[in-house]
């Protein structure tokens, strides 16, 4: 009886979100008693050496989305190493290097799951929104959902972002199903169009970034890009056979619908966004499609991390300690990073 009540009082340190606010307020606080997750049939768990910051991660602590568990540990860019395995679990051993993305779990009996669609399941699980996700020193998941690593040739550190703006950009790359020599624009050059860049240049294509900060045109121009510009204030040079967006704002879609020629495809990555008008239907939607990334998909992940073998798929990045966090969160959503992205080392 003593061994059980041991096991039940097993705590660990998390971050954790119970009442919505601006990230300034510093919503998120941390605790040091936050119960240890034990993995269940078939699941997992853990032990959390790096997860990045993401922008839903902001939308969710601020209000623009919804909270589905309350406390809530936020955070979905995880890399770390199992270093337990629940009854029936077989995928992985402890000390394999593995990461989770926002897909927590899907029905898998649904006719999306079964025709390879389940980011649109109904029943849907995200991790950090519906459950606990990486902002803490644990997590666990079932195996199916877990993404294995060993032998991708990063550091850790650069794993976690891969995990949301990598195969979250890399989704909307395939959706809008691009050709060698085409024309690709990418607004919002953060993480996912870092990493769209890097692959699209690789395949053979022309791209075009639209981006407001400095740095960020140093990085594209470095990496490749054609063409690096402001769309807000000036059009593309050319019309665009695909445009990958991702800022949250509803001004930039007008835009991008002018600068892509008919039959091409305007791919949106925001989980929010301010409101959306589109004036002229005529000359900039008209013959063109528009699609969301809605959630991400694990068929998708092994083809991403074959690339990891072709391609530097490192990024620049702040890493903040895992009692910054906060912090980290408040310079990224100010847009303040020295690098691409925000990771935080837990363990």
């Amino acid at each position: 009886m003593l061994l059980t009540i041991i096991d039940i009082l097993v705590y660990m340190k998390a971050w954790i979100l119970e009442k919505q606010g601006k990230v300034e307020s510093r919503p998120l606080r941390l605790v040091d008693n936050y119960p240890t997750p034990e993995p269940g049939y078939k699941q997992v768990r853990i032990r959390i050496e790096y997860t990045g910051i993401c922008r839903t991660d902001m939308h969710i602590a601020e209000g623009d989305l919804p909270l589905h568990k309350q406390p809530i540990v936020l955070g979905h860019q995880i890399a770390g190493k199992v270093d337990k395995v629940g009854e029936g679990a077989r995928r992985f051993k402890v000390g394999d290097r593995v990461g989770l993305t926002w897909l927590y779990g899907s029905c898998g009996s649904c006719k999306y799951c079964l025709n390879g669609l389940e980011n649109y399941c109904p029943n849907i699980v995200r991790t950090g929104w519906d459950v606990d996700g990486g902002y803490a020193e644990y997590v666990v998941a079932h195996e199916d959902y877990v993404v294995p690593l060993n032998d991708v040739p990063l550091k850790t550190e650069d794993l976690a972002p891969l995990m949301c703006p990598g195969v979250t950009g890399f989704l909307g790359f395939k959706m809008a199903n691009p050709m060698p020599g085409d024309k690709i624009g990418l607004i919002g050059f953060g993480p996912t169009a870092y990493y769209l860049l890097k692959i699209s240049k690789y395949l053979g294509m022309e791209v075009y970034v639209s981006t407001r900060s400095k740095k960020h045109k140093e990085i594209a121009s470095e990496n490749g890009a054609d063409y690096i510009g402001n769309i807000l204030v000036e059009d593309f040079p050319v019309k665009m056979d695909h445009i990958i967006s991702a800022p949250p704002v509803g001004e930039v879609i007008e835009k991008a619908l002018k600068n892509l020629r008919p039959g091409g495809n305007l791919v949106l990555l925001q989980i929010a966004s301010t409101p959306i008008t589109i004036k002229d239907y005529t000359f900039n939607l008209w013959g063109r499609n528009i699609l969301t990334v809605y959630n991400v998909r694990r068929n998708i992940i092994p083809e991403l991390l074959e690339y990891t073998h072709k391609i530097n798929l490192s990024i620049e990045k702040d890493i903040f300690s895992f009692d910054e966090l906060m912090d980290g969160m408040i310079i990224a959503g100010k847009g303040k990073l020295e690098g691409m992205t925000a990771v935080v080392k837990v363990t």
